[in-house]
């Protein structure tokens, strides 16, 4: 009774803190779940703690039926055991799940070529016909386009060309960002723009547009964004891929100027902030530019521009 009881007390402690727990755990083994097989946990052979997390939101925890101060001092030893021998487990579990990222993100690069009539079809319409796109940007013809629905099923609604970014850091491809396309526009699907599971860790990372030149670089949070900011402004510039990977963004070697092109947003606004402040501390001249429409990031402006 007391095992049945505890793990229920244990997937609530999961549920309350991830938003989400497997539906069952056995105790002593390291299971996997949630979207994408991003959550982890780990019940103790005991049943009287655990420890668990979500891979995608770097978040680890522990749980424990009693008090610490319940607990003898060999309990406490078993329990700190059994933390540091799950922490190993999850390590090369996540190891073993990096490498099999990387692989299917090599596979799908493999299988890109240079953006064609989809992608430049989309990008004029969105005012950024005249932007040099970058050998980086490529196009997958015919990408399946998979829908997990609330039972975290999944269901293919079909094939559809595909721009595709690299998101690299320190030269290593980590993830590939997905924006599915319809007719001169973004796909008409749930969620049009997607990462790939990535093969490691993606803080600091940028799909790399461009490079400084004479140690000035820019950077936004989407592509189309950066595009449209190199546009209106003539610097490089790269994207973050969204606004917590802009509020983290490594500074490459050479940089001495960054100019941030943030969203007007209280999300771009906070991330900008971040970012300069880092700049700041790096010792790098920095400039912020925010739209003054609120809503509105550079893609906007520039697209407002061109009718």
């Amino acid at each position: 009774m007391i095992a049945r009881n505890t793990t229920n007390e244990f997937l609530g402690a999961i549920q309350a803190s991830l938003g989400y727990a497997p539906q069952y755990l056995e105790p002593g083994r390291f299971c996997r779940f949630g979207p994408r097989k991003s959550g982890w946990a780990k019940l103790f052979p005991d049943c009287l703690g655990g420890v668990y997390g979500d891979y995608r939101q770097n978040l680890s925890s522990h749980w424990n039926a009693r008090q610490p101060q319940h607990q003898s001092p060999v309990e406490l030893a078993a329990m700190r055991y059994h933390v540091q021998l799950a922490a190993r487990e999850r390590e090369a579990e996540q190891r073993a799940q990096w490498a099999k990222n990387a692989e299917r993100n090599s596979a799908l690069w493999a299988a890109s070529i240079p953006a064609d009539g989809a992608v430049r079809s989309y990008l004029a319409a969105r005012g950024l016909a005249h932007w040099p796109i970058p050998p980086c940007i490529r196009q997958h013809p015919a990408l399946a386009y998979w829908h997990s629905d609330e039972d975290g099923e999944l269901h293919m609604l079909g094939h559809y060309p595909t721009m595709l970014a690299p998101i690299v850091s320190g030269g290593k491809l980590l993830a590939i960002h997905r924006t599915y396309l319809g007719d001169g526009c973004k796909a008409d699907v749930p969620t049009p723009k997607k990462l790939t599971a990535a093969s490691g860790p993606l803080a600091g990372a940028c799909i790399p547009l461009a490079v400084p030149r004479g140690g000035v670089l820019g950077i936004a949070e989407g592509i189309e964004t950066a595009a449209a900011a190199s546009l209106g402004s003539g610097l490089p510039v790269v994207a973050a891929y969204c606004a917590n990977a802009l509020a983290s963004f490594s500074f490459p070697r050479g940089i001495e100027r960054l100019v941030i092109f943030a969203d007007h947003d209280p999300a771009g606004q906070q991330a900008a902030a971040t970012l300069a402040q880092r700049a700041t501390r790096a010792g790098l001249i920095h400039k912020t530019l925010t739209p003054s429409k609120p809503g509105s990031d550079w893609a906007d402006v520039w697209l407002e521009g061109t009718q």
